[in-house]
Parts: C-alpha cells; structure tokens; sequence
C-alpha cells in the first residue's frame, strides 16, 4: 500500500492547469480584424472602420477593369492579359510592341470574343 493519501481537490486542480495548457486556438479567431461591435461604434463615432486606405484605380484600356493608378511599363492586366503599352494609347490602330504587334482596337475585339486581349495565349504548348 501506498504512504500518499488521495487528495481530490489537488486532481481537480492539476487536471484545470492541464486544460488550460492544452487547448487549442480557435480557427477562425483573428486578433487583427475588427470586432461587429467595434464597427458599430466607429460607425456612431463617424469614424471609417477601414484599416487600409483605398488604393486609386484607372481603367485597362483593353478591358475597363480597374488597375492601380499609372501602372508601369509592362504591368499586364490579370483580367484580359494586356501589357501596359503607354506608346499605343494615343494611336489605338498602331501595333503594340508589348503586346505582340496586336493594336489596342484589335486587343478590344479579341476581349469582346474571346475573353482575353491575345487569343494564342490560350493555346496549349
């Protein structure tokens, strides 16, 4: 037989401090993002809940989505893949270089068919 007694309130002690000590974060618990309750006070405050400020935004000139503001050389839309050609803007019938000797009015067709500025660009290698 053992010579230690069996405390019960010191299990029940060890067994919170171990509970403590194992739980697992919640998933979906972010710590950066705002509270619905905070939003709702910024609003009564008049105060903007935005914690990034909106980034200006210019029209593709092939497919009108939005691109940021004066987007360099070579900067290729994600939406109809046309690379930022700033030589053929003002001459929308002139062959782009950038964009494989495809002018602006051709790249609006292609978009308008196909979804995209360069239809080969689609064609599997």
């Amino acid at each position: 037989m053992s010579d230690y007694r069996y405390f019960p309130d010191t299990e029940a002690w060890l067994n919170q401090e171990n509970e403590e000590r194992d739980r697992t974060p919640e998933p979906y618990f972010r710590p950066d993002a705002i509270d619905e309750d905070a939003e709702e006070e910024c609003d009564e405050t008049g105060l903007s809940a935005d914690l990034l400020p909106e980034m200006p935004t210019e029209p593709c000139p092939c497919c009108g989505a939005d691109l940021p503001e004066n987007p360099s050389w070579g900067y290729i839309c994600p939406v109809c893949m046309w690379e930022i050609d700033y030589d053929v803007e003002d001459d929308p019938d002139a062959p782009s270089d950038q964009n494989n000797g495809l002018s602006l009015n051709e790249a609006q067709m292609n978009f308008r068919a196909f979804g995209i500025a360069d239809p080969w660009l689609l064609k599997d290698e």
